[in-house]
């Protein structure tokens, strides 16, 4: 999928302007241009709400979650379409509230978070080997040579595991080897 392309205010400005002087439809400029029906569609809803400056970019820098919940709601509750209701909203696409809403039906409040940015916060954790510190069947009230024992214990089966393991990959290993 390639990048959006992004259009100047002097293009919009005389697409809009052919538009509204009757010069050409929508759909005619729009395969004369090489640009989608619904951009055009757009600037011209932008056009008539804001004026020059809404051509300029309308787009609210963000939204919270209850904000996105609520133009969602609205926007189902009042029967407004997806562009009137960008236009209202200064949403800049109608495919962003497309997308609020679909990822609302499937995840609910989750799936609207913003979380662009999120593996650069996670603190990253090194992976070293440590002993593991609950051994089945330990507990705090035992003496110590009674912990050392079930310790003890556990390690030798642990061990014992381990060589059984080895084995089995050394035998696959050795049939893998005969023709």
């Amino acid at each position: 999928m390639g990048r959006k392309q992004k259009y100047n205010l002097e293009f919009k400005l005389r697409i809009v302007a052919i538009i509204l002087e009757g010069k050409n439809s929508i759909k005619g400029l729009a395969r004369v241009e090489n640009i989608s029906n619904s951009n055009i569609h757009y600037w011209l809803k932008v056009y008539e709400t804001y004026g020059e400056q809404g051509l300029l970019g309308i787009r609210q820098s963000s939204f919270t979650l209850e904000e996105k919940v609520n133009i969602i709601q609205e926007h189902q509750n009042t029967g407004l379409s997806l562009m009137d209701t960008c236009v209202k909203y200064r949403i800049s696409d109608p495919s962003v509230l497309f997308q609020w809403i679909r990822k609302f039906k499937n995840k609910g409040f989750k799936g609207l978070e913003d979380n662009r940015g999120a593996h650069f916060r996670k603190i990253k954790t090194t992976t070293k080997m440590t002993k593991k510190s609950a051994i089945p069947g330990l507990k705090d009230s035992m003496s110590e040579i009674e912990k050392l024992r079930i310790e003890l214990e556990y390690l030798r089966a642990e061990n014992a595991y381990l060589k059984k393991l080895e084995a089995l990959a050394q035998s696959k290993q050795a049939k893998k080897k005969k023709p």
